[in-house]
């Protein structure tokens, strides 16, 4: 009996050890209820138990420190004065200002950009964080222990706050790289905020397209994002995954259909007529996985570009992506920048002239709202759907009439594949242009150039490769040098049967 009571006492003493030591795991490791985060099923957005559509404007923060501190501020590319030094405090103002503008103006998530962009040493994997220390000089700190991190996710904490206050979400760009290195970064930063119901997302990797060195398979691609997916959702269950691709060029490697997210952030831009809405049309008809414009624009300084122009182009791409299935739109970017070109520096809903007062506490932001955020704040994402547009130039933007590259795309059962891309290039890899496949497989690449490379793939199928000479160009009716490639075939891929593409 003494045996029995003393097993008794020693469990009743164990749970109370445990217990205890719960209740002293500080708030990041303790999960708290599903229903207070963004959720998706469905290619639906929830909240709260209602549909959430996001409207989202992409906003660059940076960090600060006074040596001992640190804390988020707006990039100093938004800043308006030459010189400027900043308190922590006319720092959090700014950012609160900021954000309750752009709540005001309609948009109910941010996306982060440049203060979750951490630096990677490739050599010895060390990890670093550029910070401002007035004046606009910087310096960078790297994360080495405990007590960088912690100032550092401290800086974050302080900046989700904000942004919670205002009544936004929030989708935070990390840098994370194909290797082990950003992986451990991630996995601390996971648990950390893994409570944080104003991240909505982390999005993983920007633009692979431009920015990954590397020419990978698809099954190697998967590998990876599967990797990180595991990492989030062992850390963070209730926080979504995404990757912010270029456009559908990212076929070739970081097929969409293939990557392991939540969602898919895709990010078209009008390099050619019509092409943002163009894309779209190819993203409604062959991307299983939710989808959302991450970044679009055009520029607009009200002299080169008007501004009605661009409320004109906001108008038909948040409308052309509600009817194609988008589950969010996203403008790029907050507030006009000096970036050297005119293409990336007015692409803001916030010029830099003169003041606006927010209507929530009357905070002065510096700039003036530009008109197309009218779009922003009269779209409805409950309205009744119209069809997505397939526009008269969907399979040639340009239409090019110096060099044609022709042929068919197949499967290996020589059945015909539809929404197939064909990317063709110059002769040295610095210009291109791409097509899609039609019902029967045939396509037409048309070019202002002649055409010496070129690739094909379809989403879930392998990629082929080859090489043309433009001498050997024929002339065809419509006087067009044309380069006949005949028949190409491409391979379906096999992914392990525990994977499901609608996942």
């Amino acid at each position: 009996m003494k045996k029995y009571l003393l097993v008794f006492i020693l469990f009743i003493a164990f749970s109370i050890i445990y217990l205890f030591y719960q209740l002293q795991l500080n708030e990041h490791n303790v999960l708290i209820d599903k229903k207070y985060f963004v959720s998706i099923d469905d290619k639906k957005f929830s909240l709260n138990g209602k549909e959430f559509y996001p409207i989202v404007v992409n906003y660059i923060a940076s960090l600060q420190t006074d040596g001992k501190d640190l804390w988020a501020c707006p990039s100093y590319d938004y800043n308006t004065d030459t010189i400027l030094t900043l308190t922590k405090d006319s720092c959090l103002n700014r950012l609160k200002a900021d954000m309750n503008l752009i709540k005001q103006l309609g948009f109910n998530t941010v996306r982060i950009v440049g203060i979750g962009e951490e630096g990677v040493d490739e050599k010895n994997g060390e990890i670093s964080i550029r910070v401002y220390i007035g004046n606009n000089s910087f310096t960078y700190i790297m994360l080495s222990d405990k007590e960088s991190y912690r100032k550092y996710f401290d800086a974050l904490e302080g900046m989700f706050k904000v942004i919670n206050n205002a009544g936004l979400k929030a989708i935070l760009l990390i840098r994370v790289r194909p290797d082990i290195f950003t992986e451990e970064h991630l996995e601390k930063l996971a648990i950390r905020f893994r409570n944080n119901t104003t991240i909505m997302a982390y999005d993983l990797f920007n633009e692979p397209l431009y920015f990954d060195s590397l020419q990978r398979k698809k099954e190697e691609v998967y590998k990876i994002t599967r990797r990180w997916h595991k990492i989030v959702k062992l850390n963070a269950p209730n926080q979504l995954v995404t990757i912010g691709l270029a456009c559908l060029r990212e076929v070739f490697e970081w097929d969409p259909n293939i990557i392991d997210v939540d969602f898919i952030s895709f990010h078209p831009y009008e390099y050619e007529p019509e092409q943002v809405r163009n894309e779209m049309t190819w993203y409604n008809k062959y991307v299983q996985k939710p989808w959302i414009i991450g970044e679009t624009a055009i520029p607009a300084d009200n002299d080169s570009v008007s501004y009605e122009e661009q409320k004109a182009f906001a108008r038909k791409t948040i409308k052309q992506a509600y009817n194609c299935g988008a589950s969010g739109y996203s403008w790029w970017q907050y507030k006009d920048v000096y970036w050297k070109e005119f293409h990336p520096s007015f692409m803001g809903v916030v010029n830099r002239n003169g003041e606006t007062k927010t209507t929530n506490e009357n905070l002065i932001v510096y700039g003036t709202v530009k008109p197309m955020a009218e779009e922003i704040k009269k779209f409805d994402p409950l309205a009744k759907k119209d069809s997505c547009l397939c526009l008269d130039n969907y399979y040639n933007y340009s239409n090019g009439k110096a060099c044609r590259i022709k042929g068919f795309l197949f499967d290996e059962n020589n059945e015909p594949i539809e929404g197939g891309v064909i990317l063709a290039w110059n002769q040295w890899w610095s210009h291109s242009y791409h097509t899609i496949t039609k019902a029967d497989g045939s396509f037409e690449v048309l070019g202002t150039f002649p055409f010496y490379h070129w690739m094909a793939s379809a989403t879930k199928y392998s990629v082929v490769r080859g090489e043309t000479l433009p001498d050997t160009a024929k002339i065809i009716n419509d006087n067009i040098p044309t380069l006949n490639i005949g028949n190409l075939k491409i391979k379906k891929l096999s992914v392990p049967k525990w994977y499901h593409f609608n996942n």
